[in-house]
């Protein structure tokens, strides 16, 4: 007697097993196709390695809103020789340095100013939260 799972199993490798291999003609037909087929995963398979080594091994400050400030701290230091005390940043921008300090594990120091506004610190700088502005903006660093 054949029990079930032999004509279950005897079906599905039967399947597989009768896909009859191409002929030499049809071979040498395929092969361009099937190296330019090779050709893009490749391609596609070191983009997104690229992408990996960037986001693992790149600076932290180098992506989105984080680097934009990043960029305005950097023109302040080079015009004046030192960090700004102070820089105005709208509520998308609050949230992407908030997120960064959790995402790299440091210390989050908010403070409320005596006005109701709320100071994160990033580095050296106080991001004073400007709600009333667009919510990616970035305002000139200054000091007092």
């Amino acid at each position: 007697m054949i029990s079930r799972r032999e004509v279950v199993t005897a079906g599905v490798l039967g399947t597989l097993a009768t896909g009859a291999a191409p002929s030499p003609a049809e071979a040498v037909q395929d092969g361009p196709v099937i190296r330019a087929g090779l050709t893009e995963i490749r391609r596609e398979i070191e983009e997104l390695s690229g992408h990996v080594q960037r986001g693992l091994l790149g600076s932290s400050l180098d992506h989105g809103r984080v680097g934009q400030v990043k960029g305005r701290l950097e023109t302040f230091l080079k015009s004046s020789g030192k960090f700004p005390e102070f820089c105005d940043i709208g509520t998308s921008v609050f949230y992407d340095v908030y997120e960064w300090h959790v995402k790299h594990q440091q210390q989050i120091n908010v403070t409320r100013m005596a006005d109701q506004r709320l100071m994160i610190q990033f580095m050296f700088t106080q991001l004073i939260l400007r709600w009333e502005n667009d919510s990616n903006y970035i305002g000139m660093p200054f000091d007092r």
